[in-house]
């Protein structure tokens, strides 16, 4: 529940609820269509698992360290995996990216089956954290009896030629080359991740971005998250934390900071042209940019500190933040009362009461108006 003023009626809460519930979909649901650029290529290869293995230790396959911890399947969808490969049974086909400027490759779809390889046959030369170790296979009834609770090492020296049928067999493949520097690459890239992601748990937008962005701006939305006094405001739960739902919402602070009046209303293209441009950051921006950050956060504390325990709508606080970052200077002089005011003053502005939040909070003219409203309140206050 949302606190609004002192109390809330039944009717406000469930509205404010639908409100905090649209928003939360945002994290998700949000998604656009980028048609293929003409010089995007797509082939069919076959490689052996030898190969893909070959090329995640020679750093050309990224599998990011945030996927192994997280979305990674259990032990017996791993073994029947490896006793699928040993039998040599049909495996369907995964997709890979090329970044033919770079030579470097991201798995689009097929994850699991990737790392799960990589597992097996990196067993002992540490790879991989070290919690992937030492694996044994799982003791399942319809698997090969020869590496039933087996460890790799134990295949690998009564059963030899088990392994070397894993490391010979090829698997099909589908590569889209593209090229990292053009926008419109990267966003048919994006919209490939999310159209073609079908494992277990899909991908978020954002786990996505973390794949396909790399940079000094990833890295930064990487440290804002731990920073104390955010960490404090306890915005996300540990499961959205997880999905990186922090670091987006992160992300849209910075985004709509410096880039809010180009938002054109889809917000998945919004963010993801943001990253792109943004993401090799210089490291004298990047220290500006996480100093602006704990400002605004450091300010929004003191103004909520009162409402502890508190669950405010995302809605508002990242009204709030936009406020307060443009207004930095001014804000930091005025004694917390004033700030609190303004605060208040916010709430009840027209833009922000939940019955004029519902639905559409994507639309360009709310999004705009509901900054320009935070600007203007926080904008206004006086020192004297």
């Amino acid at each position: 529940m949302s606190y609004y003023g002192s109390s809330l009626i039944s009717s406000e809460e469930e509205i404010l609820q639908e409100v905090e519930n649209e928003y939360e979909e945002t994290f998700e649901n949000d998604d656009f269509f980028q048609l293929p650029p003409d010089d995007v290529i797509a082939f069919n290869e076959l490689r052996s698992c030898a190969d893909i293995y070959r090329l995640f230790t020679k750093k050309q396959l990224k599998i990011e360290p945030e996927f192994q911890r997280q979305i990674i399947w259990p032990d017996s969808a791993k073994t029947r995996f490896i006793d699928s490969l040993m039998k040599q049974l049909p495996i369907p086909s995964m997709c890979i990216s090329l970044d033919y400027k770079t030579d470097q490759r991201l798995v689009v779809d097929g994850l699991q089956r990737i790392f799960t390889i990589v597992q097996f046959l990196g067993q002992g030369q540490n790879i991989l954290d070290s919690k992937f170790e030492n694996w044994r296979l799982s003791s399942l009834a319809d698997i090969d009896q020869r590496i039933k609770g087996k460890t790799v090492n134990e295949i690998k020296n009564e059963n030899p030629l088990l392994f070397e049928r894993v490391e010979n067999l090829t698997l099909p493949i589908t590569v889209i080359r593209f090229d990292s520097s053009k926008e419109s690459h990267m966003n048919y890239l994006y919209t490939i991740f999310h159209r073609l992601n079908t494992g277990g748990t899909k991908l978020s937008n954002q786990e996505i971005r973390n794949c396909i962005y790399q940079g000094l701006l990833n890295n930064l939305l990487k440290e804002c998250v731990n920073y104390q006094n955010w960490m404090k405001l306890k915005l996300f739960k540990e499961k959205n934390i997880k999905r990186l739902e922090d670091q987006e919402f992160i992300l849209r602070f910075f985004a709509f900071l410096d880039d809010r009046d180009s938002y054109g209303g889809t917000l998945s293209r919004f963010l993801n042209n943001y990253m792109e441009n943004h993401r090799n950051l210089t490291s004298d921006l990047y220290s500006d940019k996480y100093k602006t950050f704990q400002r605004a956060v450091d300010i929004l504390c003191k103004i909520l500190e009162q409402d502890k325990p508190f669950d405010i709508s995302k809605v508002v606080i990242e009204g709030l933040l936009i406020g307060i970052a443009v207004n930095l200077p001014l804000l930091e002089k005025l004694e917390i009362n004033k700030l609190r005011s303004a605060y208040e003053k916010l709430r009840q502005s027209e833009v922000y009461l939940a019955k004029n939040l519902q639905g559409g909070l994507l639309k360009t003219n709310k999004v705009k108006e509901r900054f320009e409203k935070s600007i203007q309140i926080f904008g206004g206050l006086s020192v004297n």
